[in-house]
């Protein structure tokens, strides 16, 4: 049966176009910012664009609607189905730049510019494109002596396949969610506990490396303590428990979001765990981005529980900004970026907001 036209309905689904709206432009100008795209936001972009051109085309087919405004909204869902087909290249592209760890502008990402071939230098006055070929470039290598030799560098980090559950975190949440396993729902905690796991499967020799994981652990076992033992999200679990069979383990999609995006933690400090000069300004800045950037997903999702999450993110970046030892405010900054991108893994997971979907009334 077909739904009747509402006004009231159309202006909330064109409200909601214009947050979509919104939201896509602060996604490009930040990856423009920050020189680089992150696969995860882009992922949950495409399922909250996914939805809203679904709901804008339903409209399309009401009953009572004029000509008019059904012609505007199948120009709306037209545009809307063009984003849609893109993000999926996009992500694509960005994922492969982020294992390899290489950042790219976005638009290099659109056009396919990131493979090629780096300029020549021209003479001036030699034919249009002629290189100059300089007696350096033609010289054969210097090979040192073998006392001469530099000895190579220790790797910043590197991940090992166990974890070392340095600070107890590990074994305590895992206890935590066993136990409030017999009576609410845990995908989500468990979500968070591989994320938690996940930072311990790293090692380094700096200085630095016990804040480095310490700091994003407490906040992944607070998170994961507050979701199964505060309200809302305690009663929420509870109640998703009586309608959803019950799920303990990701899925490989799900557990390659949560090992990219801890990659990419590691990657955001290795400046850091080398010893290098960090720009800390500079780290807080990008960590208010992921903020300002953080995702709430579709009006179909329960917003109490991704609340609890924003507020966290909230919190661990004022601790960024209001610690004294520059290296935790790098720590701070780049875990307020790890829960950001996280958020945004969810998102981007049907089975996740599924789960979301189902606990609101």
């Amino acid at each position: 049966m077909t739904e009747r036209f509402r006004m009231e309905d159309l202006l909330d689904k064109i409200l909601l176009v214009e947050t979509l709206n919104a939201t896509l432009v602060h996604f490009i100008l930040s990856s423009q910012v920050e020189s680089s795209v992150d696969p995860d936001r882009v992922d949950s972009l495409a399922q909250g664009l996914q939805r809203t051109r679904k709901w804008i085309e339903e409209t399309t087919t009401a009953e009572g609607i004029p000509a008019s405004t059904a012609n505007i909204l199948g120009l709306i869902v037209k545009r809307l189905s063009q984003l849609e087909s893109l993000l999926p290249k996009l992500s694509q592209k960005a994922k492969q730049a982020e294992l390899s760890g290489a950042a790219q502008e976005i638009l290099t990402l659109l056009e396919g510019g990131a493979n090629a071939p780096p300029a020549t230098s021209q003479v001036m006055g030699s034919p249009q494109g002629q290189s100059l070929t300089t007696a350096a470039e033609t010289q054969l290598p210097t090979i040192p002596l073998p006392h001469e030799a530099e000895l190579p560098k220790p790797e910043p980090y590197r991940r090992v396949d166990i974890e070392d559950d340095t600070f107890g975190l590990v074994g305590q949440t895992t206890s935590l969610i066993s136990q409030y396993s017999k009576r609410c729902h845990v995908l989500l905690p468990v979500f968070w506990s591989e994320v938690l796991k996940e930072l311990h499967k790293y090692r380094s020799q700096s200085q630095y490396m016990s804040d480095a994981v310490k700091i994003p652990a407490e906040m992944l076992a607070k998170l994961v303590k507050t979701i199964l033992t505060e309200a809302p999200g305690a009663r929420l679990l509870q109640d998703l428990f009586k309608n959803r069979p019950q799920e303990t383990e990701l899925d490989a999609s799900e557990m390659e979001r949560v090992e990219r995006s801890v990659a990419k933690y590691f990657s955001g400090i290795e400046g850091l765990l080398k010893g290098d000069p960090v720009d800390v300004a500079g780290k807080i800045t990008e960590a208010q981005n992921a903020l300002d950037g953080f995702g709430w997903g579709g009006p179909e999702l329960e917003k109490r529980l991704i609340k609890r999450i924003q507020q966290q993110c909230q919190e661990t970046l004022q601790s960024a900004e209001s610690v004294t030892d520059d290296h935790r405010k790098v720590i701070y900054a780049e875990t307020t970026k790890l829960l950001c991108k996280l958020q945004h893994a969810i998102l981007a997971e049907s089975r996740m907001t599924a789960i979301l979907g189902e606990m609101k009334p």
